[in-house]
């Protein structure tokens, strides 16, 4: 039997209270709050005629009390038969912390309670969730049952999560073992011997371009009679330049100098061509030279031609 109960200053403030509630009712409301049978969980047995004794009503008066709080005002439930009652949101109130000593009498108290469906009417409102457990563990008897299988297949999927990003991680790297191999091999058969320096460039290459653009620059470079890593270096630094990862953003580059140079027209020389753009069509050799002093002085007078035209 409790000593004494905590009524909470919001009680007065509750719009049912406030609004709906009679005097009468509202001394109802505290006393099913208060009286001596109740418990820490908000669920207790108690006899319509010990509240008619305790609080001066008739059984008649008493049995309209139960009826309107629990149909109308949606409060309580009460049980004739096991004579238990239930307060709603007796959970949002008082079952707000936890600690060793409370889930005792929780414990306790709920294996006392004969009507579980009462249990289920409290455990709705409580957030507490250590407490919760507690209710649903005994309103359901195949809780234990369920929550080993849940623990079981947990633990299941986080090995297969656990198998999988391993899997993942090998895959990764089995496959970028293959690119900085298809690297090696491309120059090998094109350039020559591979050092630890050479060898650590294309580990970088594989990490940041693709196999195809670095293909690409080795092809240049052959035609041009200077297939060695520094000019070839050069090229992919050229490209890097204008921010060229892939052989399909090099495509994408030529065809967006290409569009740009037709709105200019046909009339362009070679001079006009800037560093970007030298490596397409017949003039890529330009890229890799110093523009000398008249070349770059033609290029001035163009360039003031066109604006005073434009």
């Amino acid at each position: 039997m409790a000593l004494f109960r905590h009524v909470r200053t919001e009680f007065w403030r509750d719009e049912k209270v406030l609004e709906e509630m009679t005097p009468e009712d509202k001394l109802f409301f505290l006393y099913l709050l208060t009286n001596g049978n109740t418990t820490q969980i908000g669920v207790y047995k108690i006899p319509k005629k010990q509240m008619a004794f305790e609080l001066g009503y008739s059984i008649e008066s008493v049995n309209t009390f139960v009826d309107r709080f629990e149909n109308y005002y949606k409060v309580i439930r009460y049980n004739p038969t096991t004579r238990e009652v239930a307060i709603k949101k007796w959970g949002k109130y008082n079952l707000i912390k936890g600690g060793k000593p409370i889930l005792d009498c929780v414990k306790k108290e709920i294996r006392e309670v004969k009507d579980k469906t009462l249990l289920a009417y409290v455990a709705d409102d409580i957030s507490k969730e250590d407490i919760k457990i507690e209710f649903v563990k005994y309103i359901d008897d195949t809780y234990n049952d369920s929550l080993d299988s849940r623990l079981t297949i947990r633990g299941q999927k986080e090995k297969e999560n656990k198998k999988e990003k391993e899997e993942e991680k090998e895959n990764e790297d089995v496959a970028y073992s293959m690119s900085v191999g298809k690297f090696k091999k491309l120059y090998e058969e094109n350039v020559g011997l591979i050092n630890g320096i050479v060898a650590q460039w294309l580990i970088e290459l594989a990490e940041n371009i693709d196999y195809e653009l670095f293909k690409k620059a080795i092809e240049i470079a052959t035609d041009r009679g200077k297939c060695n890593k520094g000019y070839i270096n050069g090229i992919l630094n050229q490209w890097s330049d204008n921010n060229i990862r892939s052989y399909s953003d090099l495509m994408a580059y030529e065809k967006s100098k290409q569009n740009r140079g037709d709105r200019y027209g046909a009339n362009s020389n070679k001079y006009r061509k800037n560093e970007f753009t030298s490596w397409c069509e017949d003039e890529d050799e330009e890229l890799y030279r110093k523009p000398t002093y008249d070349e770059i002085a033609a290029v001035e007078r163009e360039f003031g031609e066109f604006r005073t035209k434009h």
